[in-house]
Formats: C-alpha cells, sequence, structure tokens
C-alpha cells in the first residue's frame, strides 16, 4: 500500500527525533538492596554480641567473619555512590566484627620452653560418618605424621579401617557413645605414637549418655591430660541446652585437673560463642589458634558459612609452635593440625 508523503515526512521526523530513552540506572535499583544488607548486617553484627540470652542470639554470633566480608562490600558501594550515612553505618559494622576478629592474628605472649622439650603435633578430624574416603583420611594421617591423631564420629565401619594406623600408632583409645538405628556411628578414637595411660570414660551428659576419652600422654617429664570430646549439635532447643550442659560439666572437671592439659574435638561452637568463652575462662584453657587466625573449619559443603567450631585447648604449660587447617578428605569438617611444645623440666604435681 503506498504511503503518502506527508505521513513519510511524519515517520521520517518521529524517527528522527523520538526520545533516546536513558540506560538502566543501576544505581538506583540496586540501593534499595544495599539498604537492606546493611541494615541486616548491622542487625545481625550487634545481636551476635547477645548470645547468652537466646539460642538465635547465639547462632548469629558464629558468622563473625561473614559479617566483615558483607559491611566491606556495602562500604564499597556507598562510597561510590557517595552515601556518607550509610557508609558510616557499615563502617561501624566492620569496626564491630574486627573488634573479635584481629586479636586471633596478633602474636601472643608465650612462656619460651628452652631447648629439652617434647614437641607434639595433635591432628584433630571429624570424619562424619558418612564419608566413605578412607583412604584420603588415612593418607591425611601418614602425610602429616602426627604424634596423636583425635578423631570424632568414628563409625563401626571407620573403627574398622582406621586399624591399619597400628602399625604406627601403637596406643589406641576408642569408644562408641550411643547407637542411633542399632549403629554405631558417634564414636571417639585416639591413635597414639605416645603412651597412654590411665584411660577413662567421662559421662559429660547423661541423657544422651555423651561421652568425653580422657587419658594421659606419658611424656618425659610430665603427666599431660588428654580430653577429646564431641559436643552437641545445638539445633534443637533441648540439644542447645544439652550442648550447654556439657560445657559446664567438662569445664567443672578440667579446672580440678592439676597436670598440664589438652582438650581438642569438635565443639560444635564458634570462637565468639559466649558458652565456649565461658568454658575457656573457667579453666584457663587457652586456643591453638592465637596468633595464627581464626582457621574456619566447618562446613566444607558450604564455604561461604564456613566457621571455626573444631578447637585444640591447652593449659598455660604449652607453647603452641603452628596451628593450622589441613587438606578436605571427604568430610564436612576440615582437619585441624596444632604443632605444641612443652618443657621437660619440673614433673607436674
Amino acid at each position: 500500500m503506498p504511503i503518502s508523503l506527508p505521513v513519510k515526512i511524519q515517520l521520517k521526523w518521529s524517527i528522527i527525533h523520538r526520545p533516546i530513552h536513558k540506560g538502566i540506572n543501576f544505581r538506583k535499583i540496586m540501593r534499595p538492596v544495599f539498604i537492606l544488607i546493611t541494615i541486616f548486617t548491622a542487625i545481625f553484627s550487634l545481636v551476635s554480641y547477645l548470645g547468652q540470652f537466646h539460642q538465635i542470639f547465639e547462632l548469629t554470633s558464629h558468622f563473625k567473619l561473614q559479617y566483615l566480608i558483607i559491611a566491606c562490600c556495602t562500604l564499597f558501594f556507598w562510597i561510590i555512590t557517595r552515601k556518607k550515612l550509610w557508609a558510616l553505618l557499615s563502617l561501624g559494622c566492620i569496626l564491630l566484627n574486627l573488634l573479635v576478629i584481629v586479636p586471633w592474628y596478633l602474636p601472643s605472649s608465650q612462656i619460651i620452653v628452652g631447648d629439652e622439650v617434647n614437641k607434639i603435633r595433635i591432628l584433630q578430624l571429624n570424619l562424619f560418618n558418612r564419608n566413605k574416603q578412607y583412604d584420603r583420611a588415612i593418607a591425611l594421617v601418614k602425610k602429616e605424621n602426627p604424634d596423636i591423631a583425635v578423631f570424632q564420629e568414628v563409625s563401626e565401619k571407620w573403627a574398622e579401617e582406621l586399624k591399619i594406623l597400628r602399625q604406627s600408632y601403637p596406643y589406641v583409645f576408642y569408644n562408641q557413645d550411643n547407637r542411633i538405628f542399632g549403629k554405631g556411628i558417634f564414636g571417639k578414637s585416639i591413635y597414639s605414637k605416645i603412651p597412654l595411660e590411665n584411660q577413662n570414660i567421662k559421662i559429660i551428659s547423661k541423657s544422651y549418655k555423651r561421652t568425653a576419652l580422657v587419658t594421659q600422654l606419658k611424656v618425659p617429664g610430665k603427666a599431660i591430660f588428654l580430653i577429646v570430646t564431641h559436643l552437641a549439635i545445638p539445633i534443637t532447643k533441648v540439644s542447645f541446652q544439652e550442648r550447654n550442659q556439657e560445657f559446664a560439666v567438662l569445664a567443672d572437671y578440667v579446672s580440678k585437673l592439676q597436670s598440664p592439659v589438652i582438650v581438642v574435638g569438635d565443639f560444635n561452637t564458634s570462637l565468639w560463642s559466649p558458652y565456649y568463652q565461658q568454658f575457656v575462662e573457667k579453666t584457663g584453657l587457652r586456643n591453638g589458634r592465637h596468633g595464627f587466625g581464626i582457621q574456619p573449619s566447618w562446613p566444607t559443603f558450604l564455604p561461604l558459612f564456613y566457621m571455626p567450631i573444631d578447637h585444640c585447648l591447652l593449659s598455660s604449660e604449652f607453647q603452641v609452635l603452628n596451628s593450622r587447617i589441613g587438606k578436605n578428605v571427604g568430610s564436612d569438617h576440615l582437619p585441624l593440625i596444632t604443632d605444641v611444645a612443652i618443657s621437660q623440666k619440673a614433673e607436674s604435681s
């Protein structure tokens, strides 16, 4: 159909002079999103200090590193968008979380143990009872060559597979806590090159019959208590209370010991939980991580939510030479490897 000249002129004019739509303003779109992120980060950063008042508040205390990273991202956004008030709020979140993260990277004052020392490497690993990569865990032990290898969630199958370690680790302490569906899956075991004396099973939870392994390391000049534990998973109100009660029972027991003490295991709580902090205050133990960073160890299947819940705690007689996280061996936990030294002088009382 032919188009008349006037219509052609109008079409041409409309095309030439049509309004030019500006590109999408991503800053305006993203601003509400970052406002919400900043507000929630601020709320969680504050609430994470109130863990003693409620289970949910305690849960938020484990993610200090994540809050710090998120706050750094929001600060960058508010700086480039020139929003001073929101930038200050993000900066406040950063400082609030740095306050409890930075100290773990600062060198800690430790005793100088001298030349005559016992050096001990401790490898701690929650195997994860559904993990079937037995060879990887055994290869890790052989590679790291610890003096003591400590395991949690040792199923009956894992206990059988780990027997190969007896060739290098003649001293073994193994126990199953309880049985689910007729199968033992929450066992704990110690494989040691150092003689283990006075092996004992300490009940820390009567209702769930949860235990801690207690033994003494026979080293020159010292009698060192080694305690291996795996506290309850605080995912329900009941298990949350159970874990806190286990903390209290274990703290009361450890605080009465006279010899040098090592407590190692899966605590199912991070460095920033008030219940963890109460435990170390009562026992006088310190975390081997001090000076080496927070070293998150769980969960391997969600790296963005990594938190440090596996611990090696030591009494003041020990000097920590190194602390580090090992390679993934198929578990939901990463191994924690701690090198310590203690003087051979003066037999402990």
